[in-house]
């Protein structure tokens, strides 16, 4: 026999101090238990006659085992056996042991770590106080569950749609129920799973009998609107005709006679050595919302085992198991679990399936938000696990396991419904028709999620004619390995689009020494995989990936919860600490660009941030009376045939600067300019000039000639603004052939627009 401890001794001299202990008896020696006599708290007039009328004591007894184990490990705490098990907040368990106290909503180990051995006596007491005065359901908190001391089976039902189904008059619903079996020389476990409502035809028994070689049924039986159950009782079904008596007081029993009789009826003709079982749901409405649910009405299931249709008469004493309801796995469900609203889930569009596509798709589908589409033409490899959101399946049954179909497999165990396409995402862009596009993002998406990590896709996809077609795109990448995260959402009709978001976010890199250097590495990170297939990819741990992912996750289900979307663009930029212990995130909003165009598609497209409309506004306002200028930094892509224009460098100090001209000087400008496209690594470089004109007029010769010598100047157009106090305007120049004797400039004039 196992010797009190100090730190039993201690514990027992503080319970018998506490101000509602009355007596204690030490039973120490003998299994290491007291008993504490608590004062109940009852009043006067209950105090008078010994007992409160539902049988609490004005002194209760109750039972406190140690082990020698504490105070690492809770006493055991226990009521009289002859205590009222009708009272709420009484843990589960066999009739053979005494109940005990369900006293703390939280660990019982916790409440004696923060408030000691006296802690556990006030709380017991205020339970008991409680009991006595009826009041353990506390109205704030909600209606306490029907407490079942054991649990036979499961009954696995959409719970929200077996609520929907109550109406004001009450009655029952049919629902196909297969169940599946564990069992073994002790036990036998049914799992039962109401999957659709069905009508329950005469010949529904051998219909079922020789499709699935067993007889599943389920029925749900709900009461008229007025009847509430407002009654706490503990569960004490055991057979058919005590599952009638229940559903008596629950308002439920013509509902249950009816829905049973009939099914009685056509379980006649049953094929005799089928395997019957019938799940029976008990909707019960009560007058409080469930603690931890939104709604009064609580599912009581059981499942009935039979070998006759007799056995389910209202007088049948057969044997009726206690089923635990299970919820299914369905967006409903988790959306609800992950504390997100489920109503008018965004449709959206998966490009890319690859590691950093697969986790935003999977984290957005444990929300209810799986993507309605998903892209890619890859095939999942050995390597890819190393990364990817999807765990490896047998090789044998995977050797040609589309990226696409994979995801939307995994996606389709959650309940959710996505189609994949096994397309060539360049395809779908530049050469697709409407319709065939229209496939993958149909009316109504919200959203394109393009986590390719493609330059080549982002361009393809701010093609003219795709952009007509598309919904608002999002892009997601990592970069520096894994050490920056870049999530980008275009602006409403595309306006700042991906390319142009991509060109601000280049110099928001190269503007800030420890984004420069991690995204843009001197040191090559890239290794070979396999032999002969020359395929690349980038090196960091899953770990690395993840970190950043879970919060790009989020940015983009915030996305699809809101009504509306932001005019504008918006740009966010992670850093991830190397130890993977620290993220600090950026958020860049990039209004819509001013756009620039000529008389036809042959013409480039200046596209100018507004930043970049705004410096060069307040240049002119700081030279009044003389024209001013500078030059600008942004990109020029052959896809779209399109500039970004991003920044402005100033005009170096031996400019002229005149009533009727400006000319750019060229002091210091070559460094400035070497300098600028060394920090951003070449993706950022000298497009061409602006300069304002005091009055709205057009090019002037000074102008064409400056258009033309730019032209000459790089192996791209070159592009000259002109901002005059009305509009922007100017030339976009291109020099034709390779010999400088023969080449030809080709001048368009661009103007603003609209949009």
């Amino acid at each position: 026999m196992d010797e009190p401890t100090s730190a039993i001794l201690r514990a027992v001299r503080l319970i018998r101090a506490h101000s509602r202990v009355v007596t204690l008896e030490d039973n120490l020696a003998t299994d290491l238990s007291i008993v504490v006599h608590i004062d109940a708290g009852l009043n006067n007039r209950w105090r008078a006659v010994g007992a409160s009328p539902n049988g609490v004591r004005a002194i209760e007894p109750v039972t406190f085992r140690f082990s020698r184990h504490y105070p690492a490990d809770m006493p055991d705490v226990a009521l009289r056996a002859d205590f009222d098990r009708s009272h709420p907040h009484l843990v589960p368990g066999p009739l053979t042991e005494p109940p005990r106290p369900c006293y703390i909503d939280g660990s019982p180990l916790d409440l004696i770590r923060l408030r000691g051995p006296q802690g556990l006596v006030t709380q017991l007491a205020d339970w008991l106080e409680k009991a006595a005065a009826t009041e353990l359901i506390n109205p704030t908190q909600g209606w306490e569950p029907v407490r079942r001391d054991r649990f036979d089976d499961f009954v696995e039902a959409d719970a929200q749609a077996l609520r929907e189904l109550i109406d004001a008059d009450g009655g029952g619903a049919f629902f196909f129920a297969p169940f599946t079996v564990i069992s073994d020389r002790e036990l036998r476990c049914y799992c039962c799973h109401l999957i659709e409502r069905i009508p329950l035809r005469p010949d529904i028994a051998p219909t079922l009998s020789d499709r699935y070689g067993q007889i599943g049924i389920g029925v749900a039986v709900w009461p008229r609107r007025n009847f509430i159950a407002d009654r706490y009782q503990p569960e004490t079904v055991t057979n058919v005709s005590e599952l009638f008596e229940r559903a008596k007081t629950l308002g439920l029993f013509d509902s249950l006679r009816t829905n049973l009789g009939l099914l009685q009826r056509r379980l006649q003709a049953a094929p005799v050595k089928t395997p019957v079982v019938i799940s029976v749901v008990l909707l019960v409405r009560r007058p409080l919302d469930l603690i931890g649910q939104t709604s009064p009405i609580e599912i009581l299931p059981y499942v009935i085992e039979i070998h006759g249709a007799d056995e389910l008469s209202p007088s049948s004493l057969h044997p009726v198991r206690l089923a635990a309801h299970r919820d299914t796995l369905s967006p409903k469900l988790l959306s609800k679990i992950s504390g997100a609203a489920m109503e008018d889930i965004a449709r959206w569009t998966l490009l890319g399936a690859g590691s950093v596509g697969s986790k935003l798709a999977l984290h957005l589908a444990r929300e209810g938000k799986a993507p309605s589409a998903i892209v890619d033409n890859g095939f999942l490899s050995p390597h890819n696990f190393a990364r990817h959101g999807l765990l490896p399946r047998s090789r044998f049954e995977t050797l040609n396991d589309a990226k696409a179909h994979a995801l939307r497999d995994a996606i389709a165990l959650m309940g959710q419904t996505t189609t994949s396409y096994f397309t060539d995402m360049l395809w779908l862009g530049a050469a697709a028709d409407e319709d065939q596009r229209n496939k993958v993002w149909p009316r109504g998406t919200r959203f394109l999620v393009d986590a390719t990590g493609s330059p080549a896709v982002t361009d393809v996809l701010c093609l003219p004619e795709v952009i007509k077609t598309r919904p608002r795109a999002v892009e997601t990448s990592l970069f520096g390995k894994g050490r920056v995260a870049y999530l980008a959402v275009e602006g409403d009709m595309a306006n700042p689009n991906l390319q142009d978001l991509a060109a601000e976010a280049y110099r928001l890199f190269s503007g800030t020494k420890a984004l420069e250097q991690t995204v843009f590495p001197s040191d090559g990170d890239l290794i070979s995989i396999g032999q002969g297939c020359s395929t690349l990819t980038a090196r960091m741990s899953d770990a690395t990936l993840s970190a950043p992912v879970c919060a790009m996750a989020m940015k983009l289900s915030y996305l699809l919860r809101e009504e509306s979307c932001n005019a504008y663009g918006e740009i966010v930029i992670g850093e991830i600490a190397e130890d993977l212990l620290g993220q600090a995130w950026q958020h860049h909003k990039v209004d819509p660009l001013v756009i620039l165009a000529g008389e036809n598609n042959a013409t480039p497209f200046v596209r100018m941030s507004r930043r970049v409309v705004q410096i060069i506004d307040q240049t002119i306002s700081s030279y009044q009376d003389v024209e001013t200028g500078g030059v600008l930094v942004g990109r020029f892509n052959e896809t779209t045939n399109s500039f970004q224009v991003v920044d402005v460098i100033p005009a170096p100090p031996d400019s002229q600067f005149k009533v009727d001209l400006f000319l750019l000087g060229i002091k210091g400008l070559t460094d400035v300019l070497q300098g600028y496209i060394a920090r951003s690594h070449g993706t950022l470089y000298p497009v061409g000039t602006w300069h304002n004109h005091l009055a709205d007029s057009a090019a002037s010769r000074t102008d064409l000639a400056t258009g033309v010598q730019l032209a000459f100047g790089q192996t791209f157009p070159a592009v000259l603004i002109i901002r005059t106090p009305d509009r922007f305007h100017g030339l976009v120049t291109e020099a034709i052939g390779d010999e400088a004797e023969t080449a030809k400039v080709t001048v368009s004039t661009i103007s603003e627009r609209a949009g």
